[in-house]
């Protein structure tokens, strides 16, 4: 399974959300999450992999093999961005990506892609379409604004004009102050306003590993259940069958343990 968060808008909790969603997954199958954000992408924060020497910046710039950049967290892979300012340095080959994917997609059963808020050539979601089966679903993260609900629109529309296949919205930082009534149709999750996100950026760790909240709990479920439908929908093999009863059996283990909260 490929799938990648992306909007043309920045800032509305994609890779917050890209990142857990990786964490949870990985616990019941192989999973790497790779930040695609050459210039702005902030995993290696989240992560504590800001003093590494390679990442997907020097890769892509021909300083790095693929296994120089693979990092771990507990049973995750992560590749990670250049948080420095060294990136505006880099001359980028993203010929080099393609070879990076069709690498991954041997090794992981699941590959988890935080794609950046643009819609340049150097975004990997744009760059590649037509050229490799880069992803099978995209899902499109906004949050509870109207800006942001106009430019979820736009970005499904973006989506459908290059034939990119579109799971749904996840309406992040959500606090009923906008209607949501126009994209309901796409909406797969709805995620509460959390202050305790925060945290994760302070303590390099995921939020759903550092804390039981109800933001989590809805992550965890949505999580779960969209890894189950596409193993055994996009993975037609007996390995992609016993990963989606694993992770449905981890999902009923983990609500037990949120309803405690």
């Amino acid at each position: 399974m490929k799938i990648g968060f992306y909007n043309i808008q920045g800032g509305t909790g994609k890779t917050t959300i890209a990142a857990n969603f990786a964490y949870i997954l990985s616990h019941s199958a192989k999973t790497i999450l790779i930040d695609c954000d050459i210039y702005g992408g902030t995993s290696a924060i989240l992560f504590g992999l800001e003093g590494r020497e390679h990442n997907l910046n020097t890769y892509l710039a021909g300083h790095s093999t693929i296994e120089d950049i693979i990092s771990k967290h507990d049973d995750l892979d992560i590749i990670h961005t250049d948080v420095s300012s060294d990136v505006f340095g880099y001359k980028p080959e993203l010929d080099r990506f393609e070879t990076l994917i069709q690498t991954l997609e041997e090794e992981y059963d699941i590959i988890v892609y935080d794609f950046p808020p643009n819609i340049t050539e150097d975004n990997p979601i744009l760059g590649y379409v037509g050229e490799l089966e880069l992803i099978n679903k995209v899902i499109v993260v906004g949050e509870d604004s109207i800006p942001s609900i106009v430019n979820s629109l736009k970005t499904m529309e973006l989506l459908k004009d290059l034939g990119i296949g579109l799971t749904g919205i996840i309406v992040n930082k959500y606090r009923g102050l906008t209607d949501i009534s126009e994209i309901i149709d796409d909406v797969i999750g709805i995620l509460p306003y959390d202050q305790n996100i925060e945290r994760q950026w302070v303590e390099s760790s995921p939020i759903v590993k550092l804390k039981k909240t109800k933001f989590t709990k809805e992550l965890l479920s949505l999580a779960n259940e969209l890894a189950s439908i596409y193993l055994e929908k996009d993975l037609a093999s007996l390995r992609a069958l016993k990963l989606a009863k694993a992770i449905s059996g981890i999902t009923e283990e983990e609500k037990s343990d949120l309803d405690e909260f």
